[in-house]
């Protein structure tokens, strides 16, 4: 990723934040369908409705907008795994890891080309260090949900758990995106993912049955 990554000038107003937003917007406009070569700044003002140099008044380059608007989709796509997570009537560390898998995939499957482009895109121009920081955020966020289980075997190092579990999401869905030129039927995926996900925490734990395991602690060493 190129150093210039940063916007020149964060928002603090709703007009601002408005126009910033516009400009993320059409950025991902132009993305999806352009492609990232073709994609330049005098284009990006022109789907955003602003003009050149109100747009490097926000942004230094496409590279700074880019990264951004990446940065956006993900945490905003974290903030609705946390809810679901949170929101699970039932409590449970098999019921959490299901909700995570089914927010991810409701996003996905609500804006597929966006996701698509996206995630190359986080591919090309992110830096080891930054894609890392993302995914322990995404990890931090599931660890700190799955701590309220009920069922939660004492003991259990919570962060090694919550990054297999989400390892195993992020690597079917992000591979399933960004492979396939067709979507998968929905439900068959859900299906999938969750039963893969559930394994891979199920055998964490210690289980041999992963299908119809009850969770037994893991305990640190």
């Amino acid at each position: 990723m190129t150093k210039s990554i940063k916007p020149r000038r964060k928002p603090s107003q709703s007009r601002a934040w408005m126009t910033a937003s516009a400009i993320q917007d059409a950025f991902l406009i132009s993305l999806v369908e352009n492609g990232y070569e073709r994609v330049s700044m005098r284009d990006i003002a022109n789907v955003a409705g602003v003009g050149l140099g109100t747009l490097y008044l926000y942004f230094p380059n496409k590279e700074s907008i880019a990264a951004v608007t990446l940065r956006g989709w993900l945490r905003s796509l974290a903030s609705d795994i946390e809810a679901a997570v949170g929101a699970v009537a039932s409590q449970t560390l098999r019921g959490m890891a299901d909700a995570m898998v089914a927010a991810d995939l409701e996003r996905m499957y609500q804006a597929p080309e966006q996701w698509r482009v996206l995630l190359l895109l986080e591919r090309r121009i992110t830096e080891p260090a930054v894609y890392q920081e993302m995914f322990q955020y995404f990890v931090g966020k599931l660890a700190d949900g799955f701590s309220a289980a009920e069922d939660l075997p004492p003991d259990v190092d919570l962060r090694p758990l919550a990054f297999v579990a989400f390892s195993t999401m992020n690597g079917i869905i992000r591979d399933t995106m960004q492979v396939l030129d067709v979507m998968p039927d929905r439900d068959m995926l859900l299906r999938v993912v969750q039963g893969a996900v559930w394994g891979s925490i199920a055998s964490m734990l210690g289980h041999e049955n992963t299908v119809s395991a009850q969770v037994r602690p893991l305990r640190r060493r």
